[in-house]
C-alpha cells in the first residue's frame, strides 16, 4: 500500500524534528560541558595554575571537575523508588510518656476488605535486637516471639528495632499479607535530671554536639560535578572545606581508622589483630571519649556486608555506641526482598538501604537534641561505593535530608562534618588525567554554628586559614578530641596519650597547621602524597626496567606468601604511563640525586588487570628499592578476578587461577 503525498510528507517533517531534536540535545550537553568549562576557568583561574595548597613544601593543585575526558561520558541518573503503596504501619514519638507509638492506617485495607466480605485487619511485630550472647554479635541477630498489636499501641521503651506484618484476615481465619516492614526506634532513656542538668549547663557554658555524615567514594572534584546543589549548601557562611584533605590509605578501613582512632592500619598490628574479635573494641574510637564525657552517642552504615568494620573483620564484640543500626539491617536484607543497584544493595523491602540509616539519624537528631549533648555518626555506601554517577541520582533525596536536619536545628546546636574515605579508586573516574587526585582528595566539610564561632572567634580563624593548608584523618581526630578539651590552645597542652597514637605530629584543625607542612608530619605516606607536582615520562627508555622489576617483586610476593598456588602469576603486558616526582624544598628527598620516585601504571598478563606503583628508582645502579606489594593501587575492578581468596590487600593483586576462563569486569 502506498502512502499518500501528504502523508509522507507528514512523516518526513516528524522525522526530521526528532533529528533535529537529537542534535540540540548533542549540542546541549556540549554547551553544558562549554559552560562549565568556562565557569571554571573564570573562576578559578589565576595564571597558569591554581593550587588548593601552594607552599615550598606542598604543591596541591586545584583540579578542573568538568574536564573532556570526565564530562564526554557523564550522564546523570535518576532515582528510582522501591515502592508506591503507603505505610500501613507508622511509629510516632509521644512527648508526654517519651514512648513510641505504633497506628495502623486501617484504610489504606479498605479497597482489600470490601472484597473479602467479613474480613478485618491483624497486624503483628517481631522484635529484632542485638544477640550479645555469641562470639561475633556484629554477624548476626535475634528474633523474638511474635506479638499482634493494635492501632495506638505502646512500644516498649527497650525495643530497638521491629519488623512489622499486616494481613487481611477473612471469616475462615485465612490470611493473606498485606504489607511488611521495618522500624527503628531511638528510645529516650535518659534520666529526667541529666536532660535538666543539661540544659542548665548549655545555657552558661554550651557544648557542641557532634555529627558526621559520610558518603563513600566521594571526591570533592565529583561532588562539584555531580552534586552541585548539596555543593552549594556546604558553601553557605558557617562551613569550611578543607581543600589540602588528603587521604591517609587505600579503602574505607584505614582512612576512617586514622580518623576515629588515631592508628594506622599497619600500628594497629602491633596491639592486636584485626580480623580477630576483641581487636576493634580495645581501640580508642572517638566516641568513647565522647561517651566518657557523657554524650550521647549513635553510628549507622548501610550495606552491611561491605561495612568498614565488617568487612572481611568481626566487627565489635560489645556494641560500640548507644544507638547501632547493624542488627536491623543484617535482618532485613535477610529476610526482605533485595535488589541491586550501582553494585549494592539499593532497594530492601519498600525502601531505600540508603533511608534506612538516614531516617536513623533524623530520630537520632530529633530524640535527643537540645536534651543531651550528643556524638552521632551515619555512613552510606549503596550509591557511591562503585559508581560516580550515583551520587546524580542520590543528589535531590541527600539535599532533602540536610534541610530536614536544618529544620530540626542541627546545625543551630551542632558541629556538623559532611565527608568521604576516598574518591574513585578504579575505572572512569580514576582512568581520567586527574584521577590520581579524584582518589586521594575525599570531601571534607565543617560546620561551626554560629554560637561557636562567636564564643571561640580563633578557633574559626585557624579553621579558615587551615582550608589551604595540607591535613590529614589523623588531623582530624585531633580535632574531634579537641571538641571535648576546649581549653586546650596549643598543640603543646595535648598530653601525648591524647595525641593520635601513628601521628604525634598531627594536630586538630582548630590551631594554625604550619605552612611549610610536609607529607611526613601530617602522616601521610609517599604513596598518597598529592604534594609533588609530576613531569610525564612514558617513553623514557628506562621505564619498561622499572614497570619489569615491579612485576618480578609481585611474582616474588605469591611465593613468600604461599599464594602461588592460588594466583596466577604475572607478565608485563604493557606500561600506560609514568610520571617522575619533583622533589620541593622540603618534603620526601631521597638521600642518593639518582634516586627518584615514578608513579607508573601498566597492566599484566593474564586478564589484563591495571595496576598502579609508587616506587623508588636509582638511574645509576639501575635498581628498583624493595616495594610492598600490597601497597600496589589497582585501577581496574578485581570483582570476577579474587573470590578464590579472602585477605583483603591481597584481593587487589590475586589473579585466582580458576577465574582464567571468567572475563574482567571494567
Amino acid at each position: 500500500m502506498q502512502l499518500s503525498t501528504e502523508t509522507f510528507e507528514s512523516k518526513m517533517k516528524m522525522f526530521q524534528l526528532v533529528i533535529i531534536m537529537n542534535r540540540m540535545f548533542e549540542v546541549l550537553q556540549a554547551l553544558f560541558v562549554v559552560i562549565c568549562l568556562g565557569f571554571w576557568n573564570k573562576n578559578n583561574a589565576e595564571g597558569n595554575q591554581k593550587y588548593y595548597v601552594n607552599s615550598p613544601a606542598c604543591q596541591m593543585p586545584a583540579v578542573n571537575p568538568f574536564t573532556w575526558d570526565t564530562m564526554r561520558g557523564f550522564h546523570r541518573k535518576k532515582m528510582r523508588h522501591c515502592h508506591n503503596d503507603s505505610d500501613m504501619v507508622t511509629s510516632e514519638f509521644d512527648f508526654e510518656t517519651h514512648q513510641y507509638r505504633l497506628h495502623i492506617h486501617e484504610h489504606l485495607a479498605k479497597p482489600i476488605l470490601k472484597t473479602k466480605g467479613k474480613a478485618t485487619i491483624k497486624c503483628e511485630y517481631r522484635e529484632i535486637s542485638r544477640d550479645n550472647f555469641v562470639k561475633k554479635p556484629d554477624n548476626t541477630y535475634k528474633e523474638l516471639r511474635v506479638r499482634t498489636f493494635k492501632n495506638h499501641q505502646i512500644v516498649p521503651k527497650n525495643t530497638n528495632f521491629m519488623i512489622t506484618k499486616c494481613y487481611v484476615k477473612d471469616a475462615k481465619n485465612h490470611q493473606q499479607l498485606l504489607q511488611k516492614d521495618a522500624i527503628s526506634f531511638i528510645e529516650d532513656r535518659l534520666p529526667k535530671k541529666k536532660v535538666k542538668d543539661f540544659v542548665k549547663q548549655q545555657s552558661v557554658d554550651p557544648k557542641p554536639s557532634v555529627f558526621i555524615m559520610g558518603l563513600d567514594s566521594t571526591s570533592r572534584i565529583n561532588l562539584r560535578r555531580a552534586m552541585p546543589s548539596v555543593f552549594k549548601f556546604v558553601s553557605k557562611p558557617g562551613w569550611f572545606e578543607m581543600q589540602g584533605y588528603n587521604k591517609v590509605g587505600d579503602n574505607t578501613f584505614p582512612n576512617l581508622l586514622a580518623l576515629l582512632t588515631g592508628d594506622s592500619e599497619e600500628g594497629v598490628k602491633h596491639f592486636c589483630d584485626v580480623k580477630k574479635p576483641g581487636c576493634l573494641d580495645s581501640l580508642n574510637f572517638i566516641w568513647k571519649r565522647f561517651k566518657h564525657a557523657n554524650y550521647t552517642t549513635a553510628f549507622a552504615e548501610d550495606c552491611q556486608a561491605i561495612s568498614t568494620f565488617n568487612y572481611l573483620k568481626p566487627g565489635f564484640i560489645k556494641q560500640p555506641t548507644d544507638y547501632y543500626l547493624r542488627p536491623l539491617l543484617l535482618a532485613i536484607e535477610k529476610q526482605f526482598k533485595v535488589t541491586n543497584d550501582y553494585g549494592y544493595p539499593y532497594c530492601v523491602g519498600r525502601h531505600l538501604s540508603f533511608s534506612y540509616v538516614w531516617d536513623f539519624g533524623q530520630q537520632f537528631i530529633d530524640r535527643f537534641l537540645g536534651r543531651s549533648p550528643m556524638f552521632g555518626m551515619i555512613w552510606s555506601n549503596s550509591f557511591t561505593h562503585d559508581h560516580f554517577e550515583g551520587a546524580t541520582a542520590l543528589e535531590s533525596l541527600f539535599l532533602k535530608y540536610l534541610k530536614s536536619f536544618e529544620e530540626s536545628n542541627l546545625f543551630g546546636k551542632s558541629i556538623v562534618i559532611l565527608m568521604s574515605d576516598h574518591g574513585h579508586r578504579y575505572n572512569t573516574l580514576r582512568l581520567a588525567s586527574t584521577g590520581y587526585y579524584e582518589e586521594r582528595m575525599p570531601m571534607m566539610f565543617i560546620y561551626l554554628p554560629l554560637w561557636f564561632r562567636r564564643k571561640y572567634p580563633h578557633l574559626a580563624k585557624n579553621l579558615k586559614t587551615n582550608q589551604n593548608r595540607l591535613s590529614s584523618n589523623y588531623d582530624m581526630y585531633m580535632t574531634l578530641l579537641h571538641l571535648l578539651h576546649l581549653d586546650k590552645k596549643s598543640v603543646a597542652d595535648f598530653p601525648d596519650n591524647l595525641k593520635a597514637r601513628q601521628c604525634k605530629s598531627c594536630q586538630s584543625l582548630f590551631l594554625e597547621l604550619p605552612f611549610n607542612r610536609t607529607c611526613q608530619m601530617a602522616g601521610i605516606q609517599e604513596k598518597w602524597c598529592c604534594c609533588q607536582p609530576t613531569e610525564t615520562v612514558t617513553n623514557a627508555h628506562y621505564v619498561e626496567d622499572i614497570a619489569k622489576a615491579i612485576v618480578q617483586q609481585m611474582n616474588d610476593h605469591l611465593i613468600s606468601h604461599d599464594l602461588s598456588d592460588l594466583c596466577h602469576d604475572f607478565t608485563l603486558e604493557s606500561v600506560e604511563k609514568a610520571d617522575r616526582k619533583t622533589i620541593l624544598s622540603s618534603g620526601f628527598k631521597p638521600a642518593d640525586k639518582d634516586e627518584h620516585v615514578y608513579i607508573i601504571s601498566f597492566k599484566t598478563v593474564p586478564k589484563n588487570p591495571l595496576f598502579e606503583a609508587t616506587v623508588r628508582w636509582n638511574s645509576r645502579t639501575q635498581k628498583l628499592k624493595y616495594i610492598n606489594v600490597e601497597d600496589l593501587s589497582r585501577l581496574s575492578s578485581y570483582k570476577n578476578d579474587a573470590n578464590c581468596i579472602n585477605q583483603k590487600n591481597a584481593k587487589k593483586y590475586c589473579i585466582c587461577k580458576d577465574s582464567l576462563d571468567k572475563p574482567s569486569e571494567d
